[in-house]
C-alpha cells in the first residue's frame, strides 16, 4: 500500500472550502487506486497538514487489516514513527493471528519542540463523551489538569454520512448553538475514510482510535492538543478502538493526541451533565439513524435513557423520543459484543443500588440472550471446523 501526490486544491463542496488529498494504491490485487481527503473551511485552511502525520495514522489499521506494507511518501514525526510500531504490538496482542505487525516505509524528521502558542481542540459529536470532556475543563468541573478547551472539532463522515447533509448541517446547527454558548470555535472537518476501501478496517476494534486522531493531526498546524473523549475507561477489560492505553501513541512531538475521561464511568458522565442544561437540550448518542436525531431505541440511546432514568431527569433530555424507553425494551435489546456486555452488566449492578430492580432485571435479561447467542455462535462455529 502506498501513498503519494498529496495535494492541497478546491473542494467540490464550496469556494469556502479547501480539500487535502492523498492517491493511495493498494498492492492487493482487484483494489483500484483511491483518493483518501480531509475538507475544511478555507479558514483554517493554515492549519491543515503538510506531513506524513495524518496519513500513516489514518491508513495503519487498514493496512495491518489487508496485511499490506505501508509506504508514505511524506516524513512522519520520528515520536509518532515509534508509536504506531508500539500501536502494532499492542493490537497483535489484543488480538492473536489476527492483527500482524506490517512493514512501514518513510522517511522520519527528527522530534521539535511543541508550539505553546497553539490551540487546543476537542473532538466532539454532542454526545455524553463529548460533553463530559467539555464540561469537566470548565471552571467547576472535575478535571484537575484544567485545560483551555479553544475548538470543538466535529468530523463529517463518521456517524453521519456525507450523502447526508442536511442531517449533518442540522446536528452542526446545533454545535453552534453549544459552541456560542460556551465560547469556543466550531471548526467542521469532512473526510471520505469510512466510504473509501478504509472501510475493511475494523472500526470498533482497532481503527475508531486512529481516524479521530489522523482528523486531529490534519489539523495539526493548528493544534498543540487534541482531546478525544473517552468512549471506555481504564476499568474496562475490553479492547477497543479508541482506548486510554492507545490512543496517546498516536501523539507527535508537536501535537498531543490525549485521550480525556477514561477514569470515569458511564452513568457518572451523564450524571456530570445533569449540571448543564446546554448539554441535555443538545444531547446527541444516536448513530444507528446516521442523523441528527436520537432514535430512542439503539443501544445507546437505550443505555443513555437507563442511566438518566435512574438518575430520575429523563424528562430533562429533550432530544430523545419520551416513549421509546421502558424495562421491556431494555430487556429485549440486542447487545452487540463484549464492550456492550460489561457496559449492561455495569447497568445492572447500578440498577440494584439505586433500588430499581425492574431495571436490573430487564438488563440481565439482556445479558442472557447475549451470551445464550454467544454460546450458539461457538458451538456453530467448532461444527463447522469439524
Amino acid at each position: 500500500m502506498k501513498l503519494a501526490q498529496v495535494e492541497l486544491g478546491a473542494s467540490p463542496f464550496g469556494a469556502e472550502r479547501v480539500r487535502l488529498s492523498g492517491e493511495l494504491a493498494y498492492a492487493t490485487p482487484g483494489r483500484p487506486v483511491e483518493q483518501i481527503w480531509f475538507d475544511v473551511e478555507e479558514r483554517f485552511a493554515s492549519g491543515l497538514s503538510t506531513t506524513g502525520n495524518p496519513w500513516i495514522t489514518a491508513l495503519l489499521p487498514v493496512a495491518v487489516t489487508l496485511g499490506e506494507s505501508l509506504e508514505i511518501s511524506l516524513p512522519v514525526d520520528a515520536k509518532l514513527r515509534e508509536g504506531v510500531e508500539a500501536l502494532m504490538g499492542v493490537w497483535s496482542g489484543w488480538f492473536p493471528g489476527k492483527y500482524r505487525p506490517i512493514r512501514i516505509t518513510c522517511d522520519v524528521t527528527p522530534s521539535s519542540r511543541p508550539d505553546q502558542a497553539a490551540r487546543t481542540a476537542t473532538l466532539f459529536s454532542a454526545g455524553v463523551d463529548s460533553f463530559y470532556t467539555l464540561l469537566r475543563h470548565e471552571p467547576g468541573g472535575s478535571a484537575h489538569d484544567k485545560l483551555v478547551i479553544d475548538d470543538l472539532l466535529t468530523v463529517w463522515g463518521f456517524d453521519i454520512p456525507l450523502s447526508n447533509g442536511d442531517a449533518f448541517e442540522a446536528l452542526h446547527r446545533n454545535i453552534v448553538t453549544v459552541a456560542e454558548a460556551a465560547h469556543k470555535t466550531p471548526v467542521t472537518i469532512a473526510t471520505n475514510l469510512r466510504e473509501s476501501g478504509w472501510s475493511v478496517a475494523n472500526w470498533g476494534r482497532i481503527a475508531q482510535g486512529p481516524a479521530l486522531a489522523a482528523v486531529g493531526l490534519a489539523l495539526e498546524r493548528r493544534y498543540r492538543r487534541v482531546l478525544i473523549p473517552s468512549s471506555v475507561g481504564f476499568h474496562s477489560r475490553s479492547p477497543w478502538g479508541t482506548h486510554p492505553l492507545t490512543d496517546p501513541l498516536l501523539s507527535t512531538s508537536r501535537t498531543e493526541i490525549r485521550d480525556d475521561g477514561a477514569l470515569a464511568r458511564r452513568v457518572g458522565k451523564v450524571e456530570a451533565l445533569l449540571t448543564s442544561d446546554l448539554a441535555l437540550q443538545n444531547l446527541h448518542v444516536c448513530w444507528m439513524g446516521q442523523s441528527a436525531s436520537n432514535c430512542g431505541q439503539c443501544e445507546k440511546c437505550l443505555r443513555t435513557l437507563t442511566a438518566l432514568e435512574l438518575l430520575r431527569a429523563r424528562d430533562r433530555a429533550t432530544t430523545f423520543p419520551q416513549d421509546t424507553w421502558s424495562p421491556k425494551a431494555l430487556a429485549t435489546l440486542r447487545l452487540r459484543n463484549p464492550l456492550d456486555r460489561e457496559a449492561m452488566q455495569r447497568t445492572a449492578e447500578l440498577a440494584t443500588q439505586y433500588g430499581r430492580g425492574d431495571v436490573a432485571r430487564a438488563a440481565a435479561h439482556a445479558i442472557r440472550r447475549y451470551d445464550l447467542r454467544s454460546a450458539a455462535g461457538r458451538l456453530a462455529r467448532a461444527i463447522g471446523l469439524r
